[in-house]
Order: structure tokens, then C-alpha cells, then sequence
């Protein structure tokens, strides 16, 4: 995926009010670790390397959803207040409309605190990111060897 691409699919997020949701989360659980993991055995092979870099995705991804659950904490916040007013307006089928919005998003906090609790426990979604960045290290680690150690002549 190139440059406009990627400014696209932001600017389409950012359009559908998704830019600071859940999608967010996903497009996280869904980025390319493996390249990242390739390319940083190929800077160290070391092991504790590997480890500290499996911690950073498991914290920013943390942080990322601590991010999201403010953002819906806020949203919450806001909707409560227009259900107030517009339901003293009399306004049944906008409040009805604003309460439906609630439950989709208080569904989406269930999502992100499942999501929260795999990053402990090392599986579910999250796990994705680590066994794909593992994955990339073990075929950078693999690279190396073959490159500066079978590809000699003997």
C-alpha cells in the first residue's frame, strides 16, 4: 500500500468518525509485525532485542486502548447529555436514535476490555501481532545465517 493509499483510508476514518474508535484497535492488530520483525533481527539478533520489542507492541497497543476508552468515555458522556435535553424536548425518535448509538459503543468498550485482557494472558487477537512479529525475527535470524554463515565457501 502506498502513501495516497494510506492518506485515503485515514481520510475515510477520519470522515466516518472512526478515527479515534475501535477500527483504530483493529487496524493496530492488523499491521504488518512481521516486516518489523525481519528487519530488527536483521539490526540485533539478540534475544532480549526481540523480547523488549514484544513488550513495546503489547504497550502501545495498551495504550491504544486506553486512548479508545477515553474517547468512548467521552462520547458516552456526551450522548447522556443529548438524551437529557432532547428527551425534555420531546424528541422520542432522536433520543431513541442516541440511546441505540450507547449501546453500540458500550458494546465496543466490552470489546476493548476482552482485547485488554488477552494482552495479559497472551492470546486472543493481540496474540496475533506477537506471533507474526516472532515470526518475522525467526526468518530474519534464519536470513543472517544463511547469508553470512552457509553462503561461505568452505
Amino acid at each position: 500500500m502506498d502513501e495516497s493509499d494510506s492518506k485515503q483510508k485515514q481520510e475515510l476514518l477520519t470522515i466516518k468518525g472512526l478515527d479515534n474508535g475501535i477500527e483504530q484497535v483493529y487496524q493496530f492488530l492488523q499491521a504488518d509485525t512481521e516486516s518489523k520483525g525481519y528487519s530488527d533481527a536483521l539490526v540485533n539478533a539478540d534475544e532480549s532485542f526481540k523480547s523488549d520489542n514484544i513488550r513495546l507492541i503489547k504497550l502501545d497497543l495498551q495504550i491504544l486502548i486506553d486512548k479508545t476508552y477515553t474517547y468512548y468515555d467521552n462520547l458516552i458522556s456526551e450522548i447522556n447529555l443529548h438524551i437529557s435535553t432532547r428527551s425534555r424536548a420531546g424528541l422520542v425518535d432522536l433520543v431513541k436514535e442516541l440511546e441505540s448509538r450507547k449501546i453500540l459503543i458500550m458494546e465496543y468498550k466490552e470489546k476493548l476490555k476482552v482485547l485488554k485482557e488477552s494482552i495479559d494472558d497472551e492470546n486472543g487477537m493481540c496474540q496475533r501481532c506477537i506471533l507474526a512479529y516472532q515470526r518475522g525475527f525467526m526468518r530474519g535470524l534464519s536470513a543472517l545465517t544463511q547469508s553470512n554463515v552457509l553462503n561461505k565457501r568452505i
